[in-house]
């Protein structure tokens, strides 16, 4: 008799607290959210601002404020969130109270791409950006005929550039000429860099270059790459 009290005291136990997260959910869910956080994971440069993403959600008919928590679609705000060009990562969540927080990570331009025609930026992973009307980065730049050679191949080229420090703050810009590659420096001098071969050697050259190999602080007008174990230079 005392284990089937015991049972029963113990099934009376699961429904009560099965009821107390039924009410607790549906008192939740009747509840009115509000957007208290917006959190933005950027770098130096700033495409994405607060008042960006409250004004793409009113545009897009999903601001979370005054609507009913169980009326809110977080996957629907997270995967609208992913879809804008300068968005790299989403979440969106809510506490009991209907506080909505959304956190993003802004993606990483790191070179932009200039034609005649058009122009746009590669990101930290290769993958095409959009310019913006709101922001205009500082970056290495690409001109010329960029039609001539791959993104693939712009993309690893400047992918090296950008991750040395010293070749990120040296190199200005590349000028495609025919698939060839023309550098320009901030010192004002001009890397003939030549086609997309042999990336590896021709920088450390470089390297070596700026290290050891000008002693007597000449001024150059173009060091020349192209050439296996040499650097040619052009007095200015």
């Amino acid at each position: 008799m005392k284990n089937v009290f015991n049972f029963i005291r113990f099934i009376l136990g699961v429904i009560l607290i099965i009821l107390m997260i039924y009410f607790s959910v549906d008192r939740m869910g009747k509840k009115y959210c509000s957007l208290s956080e917006i959190s933005i994971e950027l770098d130096e440069n700033v495409f994405v601002t607060k008042e960006v993403i409250v004004d793409y959600l009113f545009e897009n008919s999903l601001h979370p404020d005054s609507v009913l928590l169980n009326d809110v679609s977080f996957k629907g705000i997270e995967d609208l969130l992913l879809a804008h060009s300068s968005i790299k990562s989403a979440m969106v969540y809510s506490d009991m109270n209907g506080k909505v927080c959304i956190k993003v990570k802004q993606r990483k331009p790191i070179v932009r791409i200039q034609s005649e025609k058009n122009g746009f930026y590669l990101d930290e992973d290769g993958l095409r950006m959009p310019l913006s009307d709101e922001y205009t980065a500082r970056m290495l730049l690409v001109t010329g005929d960029v039609n001539t050679i791959s993104l693939e191949d712009v993309f690893f080229i400047t992918d090296k550039i950008y991750k040395d420090e010293f070749l990120k703050k040296q190199i200005v810009q590349i000028d495609v000429k025919e698939s060839e590659m023309l550098m320009l420096t901030r010192l004002g001098e001009q890397l003939e860099f030549g086609q997309v071969k042999n990336v590896k050697e021709k920088f450390e050259k470089l390297m070596l270059y700026y290290e050891k190999g000008n002693s007597q602080n000449k001024e150059y007008k173009v060091l020349n790459l192209k050439y296996k174990n040499q650097i040619v230079c052009t007095k200015k």
